[in-house]
């Protein structure tokens, strides 16, 4: 039987994986951009065709922000109406984030959060098809304050398709525990490994997709 601790990675080691990887040359902006084709593409997958689809990527400041900001581009391609919103600050984003930022299409509407942007925020995520969630990732612990809050409970009450990058937002990933309230995805695309939370809540709703990083880190 294969032991737990092989089939599941803790937070810990996702990131001397993810570090491993970058020292090897591996860069960010790369994984970013394979985990966005993997989300557009698993997106293809589960719903067929996607022409048409209303579809709202929320992005948070972190590097699993900068995935769903990549699949911007592949989601257009395939014909998607696609609206970006940043949870955050464009200044608070990464660096990685921004080069993907800056290759969206400029027909693509972006939403850009300020304290005005919250109640447009929550309208087109109502009215959306589908929504991409990459407000937090692997790293995400403690509590969640307004507008996040706000944006997930919208999230939840929709009858949007959720696909959620590598975690749910709002879940703890080594304990998987909900920080008061997090996002109930219907699909979760796992970037390279499964994480320790999936062992603990049985969590089956997922496929793990390769980012670049070689199997043997």
């Amino acid at each position: 039987m294969i032991s737990l601790e092989s089939e599941y990675v803790t937070v810990a080691e996702m990131r001397k994986i993810d570090s491993k990887a970058v020292r090897s040359g591996i860069k960010i902006e790369l994984m970013m951009e394979s985990a966005g084709k993997a989300l557009a593409n698993t997106l293809k997958q589960r719903l067929g065709d996607i022409t048409g689809k209303k579809i709202v990527c929320i992005a948070g400041k972190g590097n699993n922000g900068g995935g769903v900001i990549a699949s911007m581009r592949h989601l257009d391609y395939y014909g998607a109406k696609t609206t970006l919103v940043l949870a955050y600050p464009k200044t608070m984003i990464t660096e990685p984030s921004r080069v993907h930022f800056r290759l969206i299409p400029k027909r693509i509407q972006v939403i850009t959060y300020s304290p005005r942007s919250l109640s447009k925020t929550l309208d087109v995520v109502k009215k959306a098809d589908v929504v991409v969630d990459g407000i937090f990732g692997t790293g995400f612990s403690g509590n969640i304050a307004e507008p996040i809050h706000s944006m997930i409970e919208t999230i939840n009450k929709s009858r949007a398709y959720v696909i959620s990058n590598d975690i749910p937002s709002g879940i703890e990933a080594d304990t998987g525990i909900e920080s008061g309230i997090s996002v109930h995805a219907d699909f979760v695309v796992v970037l390279h490994k499964r994480k320790r939370w999936m062992a603990i809540s049985e969590f089956h709703n997922y496929s793990v997709e390769s980012i670049g990083i070689p199997s043997v880190l």
